[in-house]
């Protein structure tokens, strides 16, 4: 190879290389520019309601795993973690009319508008509808991922009894809301595994205060031991169910898109 030659192929590949680097560098600016603009909104969530007026899930039901196969049955009725389910049962009663119990009572509801209102405390700042509306998606759009393909087939498959249903007690909640539980399961806990999953989604939407914002989803889940509707092995499972269904929804395009979105919208404060 002569000197031109080589000159020429050496200049020839550095060409190819300046491609690469240019198309990279392209891709990474228009990621940045998707990651920080302010103008594009969350889609309608009405768009995403099933005959039934309930959102829909991002992932869809069949790419979830049987979580039946995954979790461990609940606890034996003549088995110690029943026994300390009971114990924490009774001496939880004793916090009727305290404020935890008032707490339990009044976040109980699960609507984006009430999840959004409970962790907005320990966020950066408040979440709404309108100030972060990507967030918020994410927190509406998040319940059905928990509910449906997380925590349904356990319930149905175990059919566990509730607690204040065991007792023959009343809840921190009304007479209604009673009644609407009284034939249903208990294990596991939904509202835990809301909590938990909403607790790791929204520490990594607002990292700065994750301690507090997983602290939240801790005392959520608890509030359904308190209020009667839950043992305490059925929070502790809801929590493991969350992890499962977060872990799943990182694969989920529609999903990370919504997160890289809700994250700008708490970043931005941050620069």
């Amino acid at each position: 190879m002569t000197v031109l030659n080589k000159e020429v192929y050496m200049f020839t590949g550095y060409l190819k290389n300046l491609g690469k680097v240019s198309l990279t560098l392209a891709a990474a600016l228009i990621l940045s520019a998707c990651a920080t603009d302010k103008t594009k909104l969350p889609p309608d969530l009405d768009s995403f309601r099933n005959d039934k007026g309930r959102l829909i899930q991002f992932e869809p039901k069949d790419r979830y795993p049987d979580f039946v196969k995954l979790v461990p049955p609940p606890p034996a009725e003549n088995s110690y973690i029943f026994e300390n389910d009971k114990k924490i049962f009774k001496e939880t009663r004793k916090l009727k009319g305290t404020q935890i119990w008032k707490d339990a009572a009044q976040f109980a509801e699960i609507k984006p508008e009430v999840l959004s209102a409970y962790f907005s405390p320990a966020m950066s700042k408040p979440i709404t509808q309108e100030a972060t509306p990507w967030t918020y998606y994410v927190v509406a759009r998040l319940i059905a991922d928990v509910a449906g393909p997380g925590t349904k087939g356990i319930k149905n498959h175990y059919k566990r009894t509730r607690p204040f249903v065991y007792f023959k007690s009343q809840t921190c909640s009304t007479p209604k809301d009673e009644e609407d539980h009284v034939h249903t399961y208990s294990y596991p806990s939904s509202h835990s595994a809301y909590g938990q999953a909403l607790a790791l989604v929204l520490s990594e939407i607002d990292p700065v205060n994750q301690a507090a914002i997983i602290k939240k989803g801790t005392d959520y889940g608890f509030f359904r031991v308190v209020c009667g509707f839950h043992w305490q092995s059925d929070v502790e499972l809801g929590r493991i169910v969350a992890s499962y269904v977060v872990s799943r929804l990182h694969s989920n395009a529609e999903f990370m898109e919504a997160m890289q979105y809700a994250k700008a919208e708490f970043s931005a404060d941050k620069k």
